[in-house]
């Protein structure tokens, strides 16, 4: 029996945990359970015992539902929605969100290269985004990332983790040419780039609502009829990756 934590997602035997849909911890309903996905030999006896189980849990929070897959121990394998898909901040670059949800996807069905690979371009889109001039001209990510590392870009608690992801972008892309992806690293990179995500795009959004320097969007319409909008100067909504806007 799989241990009970609300660090853990949802699991019929433990409902409880943060919720693939909406990301806030909460309590779920088991509203279907056993569906047997597929079958095994039972070695303790005749017929055939289920390896893995589908149920369908509900959360109490945002009231949508969320599948699991389990083993024949029900511990968790696969959630659909892919865990922390589809919950950014809409401040996020929309390439980088894409790119990223698209490397959950592939993580919640264990592709693991084709994760990998996902979760490099957001690191690519992150560059062209948020990158100096020369960062941007760069042809290779890995020599991009230098010139945001020596510009200030990218905080130095990101760099060797950066470089890391880029490299196994790489072998997902040319698997030929490495080795496999693991699960362990697949799971590793999108971690990196959530926090990546929230490093330098969801904490300043947020930072600059809490200052009502940035509209939310049904702010930013009804500024926009407004003769005198808010969100800045000039009536201009500021750019939440802008540095400037802290000084």
């Amino acid at each position: 029996m799989p241990d009970h934590s609300p660090d853990t997602l949802p699991t019929p035997s433990d409902p409880s945990g943060p919720c693939p849909r909406c990301g806030r911890v909460s309590n779920f309903e088991v509203e279907k359970n056993g569906m047997w996905i597929m079958a095994k030999i039972d070695e303790l006896g005749p017929g055939f015992a289920a390896a893995e189980q589908a149920a369908i849990l509900r959360c109490a929070g945002c009231k949508d539902a969320v599948v699991v897959i389990t083993d024949g121990a029900g511990s968790g394998l696969h959630w659909y929605p892919a865990p922390g898909m589809g919950t950014l901040d809409r401040a996020v670059h929309k390439g980088v969100a894409s790119a990223y949800d698209e490397g959950m996807r592939c993580l919640g069905i264990g592709a693991n290269r084709a994760a990998a690979v996902m979760f490099r371009s957001a690191l690519s889109l992150f560059v062209k985004d948020k990158g100096s001039e020369a960062a941007k001209g760069e042809r290779h990510l890995k020599t991009a990332l230098k010139h945001m590392k020596a510009d200030g870009d990218l905080h130095k608690s990101l760099w060797e983790w950066a470089d890391h992801l880029n490299q196994l972008g790489n072998e997902g892309a040319h698997p030929e040419d490495y080795d496999d992806v693991t699960s362990g690293e697949a799971e590793g990179l999108g971690k990196f780039v959530r926090h990546l995500i929230a490093h330098e795009y969801e904490m300043p959004a947020r930072l600059l609502r809490d200052q009502g320097l940035l509209a939310d969007e049904s702010d930013a319409e009804r500024a926009s009829q407004d003769s005198a909008p808010r969100g800045g100067p000039a009536g201009r909504l500021m750019n939440p990756g802008d540095p400037e806007n802290f000084r």
